[in-house]
């Protein structure tokens, strides 16, 4: 939810960027588009009320044209905004931890990655990452490797483990000696189906993301409540919030949201 406020926010930054070259060039084409009008119009002899009526429509068509392409936003910001959806429909479904025992923090920053942490569970059962996949389709594996729809999951599996592997890692840092801590890395899915309701693969729970918080319930109790307690305490400091900057500087949004295109199609 945050990275996509994030992203959008760059993504307005650098159409501020374009919009002065924006006007400039939609100038000179309604400019051309009305002369060549002119032009025609003398070589068939139209009258002068024709000729204005006809620049003026070409006038509205070429602004309107220039408007859509201006405001039309990108696809990647639309997929962004749909797994930003697919994410508060799952932190609606997690919250209801809470009458359990459980808290649930959303938009979580880590220290060794720039991106964020969908959804952390802290309760009897243990510390558990939940990240939010919005694709649609059903969820299967063979021998190229594992799908959701017609999209590959092995790169975003690897994502999700090692995510779990730096929570665990960054709790166990503050934890007094003694602590044995395993971060549960569940990946969520919002829209698409997992046969049987459940899968294991590479580490990551696959779970339909109704499904995720009756799986945490059922998983049984391994910490006490003070442990709980303890823990939420070291997550809040060790794992802040994800903080949404501001518009960056006029000069880098366009190289920094470029950047990003560039990453999400690797």
């Amino acid at each position: 939810m945050a990275e996509y406020q994030r992203r959008r926010a760059l993504y307005a930054a650098e159409r501020e960027d374009r919009r002065v070259r924006a006007a400039v060039l939609t100038g000179v084409a309604v400019a051309c588009a009305v002369l060549a009008v002119v032009l025609a119009g003398f070589a068939l002899h139209l009258s002068a009320v024709t000729l204005v009526r006809a620049g003026i429509a070409v006038a509205l068509v070429v602004l309107a044209a220039a408007a859509v392409r201006f405001y039309r936003v990108p696809p990647e910001i639309e997929a962004w905004r749909r797994d930003a959806g697919a994410e508060r429909h799952t932190a609606r479904v997690l919250d209801r931890l809470g009458l359990a025992g459980y808290t649930v923090l959303h938009d979580r920053s880590t220290a060794e990655s720039a991106g964020n942490i969908d959804h952390l569970i802290i309760g009897p059962s243990g510390v558990w990452v939940v990240e939010t996949d919005a694709h649609r389709g059903p969820v299967r594996e063979n021998s190229a490797g594992v799908w959701v729809g017609k999209a590959p999951l092995r790169a975003r599996l690897g994502l999700v483990a090692w995510t779990g592997e730096q929570v665990s890692a960054a709790l166990l840092a503050e934890l007094p000696d003694g602590w044995q801590l395993q971060a549960q890395t569940v990946l969520a899915f919002a829209q698409a189906d997992v046969p049987g309701g459940l899968a294991l693969v590479d580490g990551v729970l696959l779970l339909p993301a109704s499904g995720v918080a009756e799986y945490v319930l059922s998983a049984g109790v391994v910490l006490r409540p003070l442990d709980v307690a303890m823990l939420v305490d070291v997550v809040e400091r060790v794992l802040p919030a994800y903080e949404v900057t501001g518009p960056p500087p006029a000069w880098s949004a366009l190289s920094r949201l470029r950047g990003l295109r560039r990453r999400e199609r690797l």
